[in-house]
């Protein structure tokens, strides 16, 4: 299928149309901030923002989810049962890390229903980023501000029109039935092309991740630790704005025989996430939780599922209040490596 164009001023129209179907969760500006945010009528989508806050993983994966209901009648499931849901205008870093997120919720052994009953209901819009942030480093893990992975119809914003190129079969299936779009011209394309190669263009250089890994399996004492976790308040702000980022708990509360589950998000950097009920705490040091982070996000995550469980997006760079950034983190430990001879 050829791509297809959208005149600025029709996203509106657009946008209310795909209300009619679907749940539309779009960037909206709320207390200050662009948040991803079901639409409401008359509420404008915000597509000229460079990166939310919060990643938009909570519409499958809720940082708060009752996940059931139970009383004296037995107990009653909450797994989303809603319109199919739009996700409309997100970047290529975070429609790569649903793929990421899916090989965690969505493995062959275990399904987790709550966010399988969402995802499979879902149009992926990824919009592709004119202008990458200074803090940006999709390119340095397999992606890119035009990546296209995690996508079901990508946009890319060219003047006074959106593309909206298919990808999948189901952006296909969906953009053949719709009329407000027209084709795309030669010279449309090519306003396209030129702004991919104007944002790879003005992104750094990556550096070679190749021996990051087993780098970081000869590190597991080295001082780098120490002297990044003195510097780190244990916030999670890195955690909590990561699009990768899934650990939970869950909790129960109940009242006059009713109650109910509720998962939540957790994070690795906090003391009582791995504290144990005897009181031993085995990561008592934030050095160790510190170290816990990076070796799942490029270590574990990558003997397990053979990529990096890092998309590069930006936020924990950022957001960090002691401008702990990882990237230079990831340089390090190659250059630590690399002058012991464990490379």
């Amino acid at each position: 299928m050829d791509t297809l164009k959208l005149q600025k001023g029709n996203l509106e129209n657009f946008l209310q149309k795909l209300g009619e179907e679907f749940a539309v969760f779009a960037p909206v500006m709320s207390d200050g901030i662009v948040s991803f945010l079901e639409l409401r009528p008359g509420q404008k989508s915000v597509l000229d923002f460079p990166r939310t806050h919060k990643p938009p993983k909570d519409i499958f994966y809720p940082q708060t989810e009752v996940m059931l209901r139970y009383g004296r009648d037995g107990l009653q499931s909450t797994e989303y049962k809603g319109k199919p849901i739009v996700l409309f205008g997100v970047r290529p870093c975070d429609a790569k890390s649903f793929i990421l997120l899916e090989r965690v919720f969505i493995e062959p052994k275990y399904k987790d229903p709550y966010w399988v009953a969402r995802r499979n209901k879902t149009l992926i819009f990824s919009l592709a980023c004119n202008d990458p942030l200074p803090s940006c480093f999709c390119n340095w893990l397999d992606g890119g501000p035009f990546n296209k992975t995690g996508s079901d119809i990508f946009i890319t914003d060219i003047d006074d029109d959106y593309l909206f190129e298919p990808i999948s079969e189901d952006g296909e299936r969906f953009l053949s039935g719709v009329d407000i779009l027209k084709e795309a011209t030669e010279k449309d394309i090519k306003k396209a092309k030129n702004a991919k190669e104007r944002a790879e263009s003005s992104m750094e250089k990556p550096p070679k991740l190749d021996s990051l890994k087993s780098s970081l399996d000869t590190l597991w004492d080295e001082t780098l630790w120490d002297e990044i976790s003195l510097r780190c308040l244990g916030c999670a702000v890195c955690t909590y704005s990561c699009p990768t980022c899934y650990c939970f708990d869950i909790q129960d509360e109940s009242r006059r025989g009713k109650g109910v589950r509720i998962r939540l998000w957790d994070s690795c950097m906090f003391p009582l996430f791995t504290k144990e009920g005897s009181g031993h705490n085995p990561r008592p040091l934030q050095k160790h939780r510190l170290r816990q982070r990076f070796m799942h996000k490029f270590n574990y995550f990558v003997e397990k599922q053979g990529e990096f469980g890092c998309v590069g997006c930006g936020r924990c760079v950022s957001l960090c209040p002691v401008n702990i950034d990882i990237r230079s983190f990831i340089t390090s430990v190659i250059q630590t490596a690399q002058g012991r001879g464990d490379t």
